[in-house]
């Protein structure tokens, strides 16, 4: 039976936690709103999906910078990174922002200390993106494990062929490659594509001018079940402005910009595809203590209840320890069974 393990992108789920608790403060006045969301999901996650096996991915220092080599744009609109220009904040903005900031290490700090108690195990890089290690995970676990992967970034549909599946934060359902089309508009393999030539507003990665999705579907409607190249695109929308001409008609703009416009088509297979994963060596070796069993000394209940104390914890849960934790013990005993397989082959 393959191991059911469950990836989160941490990064993602660490925001959508602290926001959509934030009210949720101790008696202490210590926001804790981000642990407690963060630890209830994933506990709901292992539940649901019967997860024997969970891994936090967290964005690196400076995560994106290699990214950022290649084109300067990237994520240039978000101001939490360093390495690019900061959007300018009043002095008032700027405390609400250093105080949200330190709420925000403070809480992901704890979380990590309580993923490390249960047997959940965290992963992130200097200037690696929890996308990279996540993709590479998946390419080298998706033939021996059962994955599953939380996240609402819609840049991993393109890794569905490897029939993980992607439950996304916003949608009900878990999307795997054959309910895609419920969700989406485009055939599942077609998620690079559409990325590559329309680009990505969140990572501020600029597509062909003048091309949407929209755009692409209605002159390319085979997108929808079947999968097409960005080279089978860029020959179809030759032909198309060629026909046109012929027909005395004037050719379209956004085809002839993406025609001419292999440069950026290029730059953008680098920044979006998730395929060829970009990877320090801290980066690779960190995926390579993945496969090592985690060590069971300092670790577990006493540890844990120990922080939830701290944090008057389970006053937001309203129930007992006992009752919070026992979702967690299938990847408890799984973890502690990996070790002892270990340990008899040694």
């Amino acid at each position: 039976m393959k191991t059911r393990t469950l990836l989160i992108d941490g990064s993602y789920l660490l925001k959508r936690s602290f926001h959509g608790a934030k009210d949720t403060y101790n008696s202490k006045g210590i926001h804790i709103g981000a642990i407690y969301q963060f630890m209830t999901v994933t506990r709901k996650l292992i539940k649901d999906h019967l997860i024997n096996k969970c891994i936090i991915f967290w964005d690196g220092q400076n995560g994106g910078k290699n990214r950022y080599l290649l084109d300067s744009q990237y994520k240039a609109n978000r101001k939490s990174k360093d390495w690019h220009n900061k959007i300018e904040l009043s002095e008032a903005e700027i405390k609400r922002e250093k105080e949200k900031e330190e709420s925000l290490l403070y809480q992901r700090i704890k979380i990590k200390n309580y993923c490390e108690e249960l047997f959940l195990r965290n992963i992130e890089a200097d200037e690696s993106e929890a996308d990279d290690l996540i993709a590479q995970y998946c390419l080298d676990h998706n033939n021996i494990e059962e994955i599953f992967l939380y996240t609402n970034d819609r840049d991993f549909a393109q890794l569905l062929d490897l029939n993980i599946t992607i439950i996304f934060g916003n949608i009900t359902e878990a999307v795997n490659k054959t309910n895609y089309m419920m969700h989406f508009n485009h055939h599942y393999s077609n998620a690079l594509t559409l990325k590559i030539i329309c680009g990505d507003a969140g990572d501020n990665v600029k597509g062909i001018e003048g091309i949407q999705e929209g755009t692409l579907l209605k002159n390319f409607p085979e997108l929808t079940y079947k999968h097409l190249t960005v080279r089978e695109i860029c020959q179809k929308a030759d032909e198309i402005n060629k026909e046109r001409i012929l027909n005395k008609q004037k050719p379209l703009k956004a085809l002839e910009n993406l025609v001419h416009g292999v440069k950026r088509l290029r730059l953008n297979f680098k920044l979006v595809s998730l395929r060829e994963p970009m990877l320090n060596e801290e980066a690779i070796e960190a995926l390579n203590q993945l496969e090592m069993p985690l060590n069971p000394e300092d670790r577990g209940s006493k540890n844990l209840l120990k922080l939830m104390n701290e944090d008057e914890f389970l006053n937001a849960y309203g129930s007992t320890f006992v009752q919070y934790v026992e979702p967690f013990y299938t990847v408890i005993m799984n973890e502690k069974q990996i070790l002892s397989e270990y340990l008899g082959k040694k």
